[in-house]
Order: structure tokens, then C-alpha cells, then sequence
């Protein structure tokens, strides 16, 4: 029976240490969609700022109102809507373990040479900041859209 009991405890090890990998697999699965979910919101909420910003230009050219004020101002939120955005991806690539190509910037694995899509050579360097930041900076990121979520559903409800 001695060797039952190994053949048992080894198991037993293995599906324990099999239980850990698949655990954080799915941790960071999730935490992966939940960041993707949120850029995919951050994308919309550009474009609507996007289409404002010509309906603001159509005005001022037809009509001849200064819209310069409030299209200064959607400005602004795109860039800041960009800057989160840049974070979030950020983020997503690090957990991917992804780059990106600096000829064609498309994603690649993070300890590539050459660039899989264009052929480029891609230089070893140190992780971006925004990459070092991403995940304290995305987890910020998120709950401000989580929060700005739940509001505009509480108005929507009221």
C-alpha cells in the first residue's frame, strides 16, 4: 500500500497545483474581458464626442454660431478619453504579454525579434511607464466608468 499512498499524494499535488494554474487562467481571463469591456465603452463614448464635435463644425459652418467653446471642450474629453484608453490597452497587452510593432504597430508577442505582420525589427526595451502604471491606472479607469455606468442607469431609471 506504500506506494499507493505515493501515487495518491502525487495526485493529489498535481491537482492542486493544476486547480492554481486554471485559477489564475481564469482571474486573469476575466480581468482581461472586464478592461476590454470597458475600452469598448471608452471607444464609444469617443465616437459620440467624435459625431458632436462635427455636428458643432456643421453648425458653425452653415449657420454661422461660434461653437469654438464647446468644441474646444470635446477636445479635451477625447484626449482624456484617449489617455484612458492608452492605459486600459496598456494594461490588456501586458497581461497578454504583447507589444506593439513600432513600423506597423500591430501586436506581437512581447519577446519577439521581428515583427510577425511587417517584418521589422523590434528592439528589446524596458516596459513603457504606461505599461509599468497600466494596472493601478486601469483598475482606476474602470471604476470610474463602472460609477459614470451606474449613474447615467440611475437617470436613465428615474
Amino acid at each position: 500500500m506504500g506506494k499507493f499512498d505515493e501515487i495518491f499524494d502525487d495526485v493529489v499535488v498535481n491537482a492542486k497545483a493544476a486547480a492554481a494554474v486554471v485559477s489564475k487562467k481564469a482571474s486573469t481571463v476575466y480581468d482581461t474581458s472586464k478592461h476590454k469591456i470597458t475600452a469598448a465603452e471608452i471607444r464609444g463614448e469617443i465616437n459620440k464626442k467624435l459625431r458632436d464635435i462635427g455636428k458643432y463644425t456643421y453648425k458653425k459652418e452653415v449657420f454661422g454660431v461660434d461653437t469654438s467653446a464647446e468644441v474646444a471642450q470635446l477636445i479635451a474629453d477625447v484626449k482624456e478619453l484617449k489617455e484612458n484608453l492608452d492605459i486600459i490597452n496598456a494594461h490588456i497587452d501586458s497581461v497578454k504579454n504583447q507589444k506593439k510593432c513600432p513600423q506597423c504597430e500591430a501586436k506581437i508577442p512581447r519577446n519577439s525579434i521581428y515583427c510577425n505582420i511587417c517584418g521589422a525589427k523590434v528592439e528589446e526595451d524596458e516596459p513603457a511607464p504606461a505599461a509599468q502604471e497600466a494596472p493601478e491606472a486601469a483598475a482606476e479607469v474602470v471604476e470610474e466608468a463602472v460609477e459614470t455606468a451606474a449613474e447615467t442607469a440611475e437617470e436613465a431609471a428615474e
